[in-house]
């Protein structure tokens, strides 16, 4: 089985999680710098908010596609020059195979976002 994950990640070292949720909306998960994480009770050393499309765990383009839609229907002027922002993709084959393909309509939007893009391959 083929699965694909686009992720919008916000992290910051100065803004709080409720703050950068303030503009761009509740995140499917985040954390705010300093909070305490792990076994070893470490701290958070940012905050990050976090937005996760699976869009049916089949489309690396849909997956992509929504999370971009999202960060372009948000004005982030009021904190962009606090924040790191990029898009994290994840593709994961149980078989050893998986391929996707993007388009140009998707080169285009990233383009026009200026947003860097991550890809992490698993393969079993």
């Amino acid at each position: 089985m083929l699965e694909c994950k686009a992720t919008l990640r916000v992290k910051s070292e100065s803004l709080s999680l409720i703050e950068i949720s303030n503009v761009l909306g509740e995140p499917t998960e985040g954390f705010t710098k300093g909070q305490k994480f792990g076994k070893a009770d470490r701290l958070r050393p940012h905050t990050q908010w976090t937005l996760v499309s699976d869009e049916g765990n089949t489309s690396m383009q849909a997956c992509i596609n929504k999370v971009l839609e999202v960060y372009l229907a948000k004005d982030l002027r009021s904190i962009e020059s606090e924040c790191d922002v990029d898009i994290f993709c994840m593709l994961s084959s149980d078989n050893g195979q998986g391929s996707f393909t993007l388009d140009t309509a998707i080169y285009k939007k990233l383009m026009d976002a200026e947003l860097r893009i991550t890809f992490d391959f698993y393969s079993d």
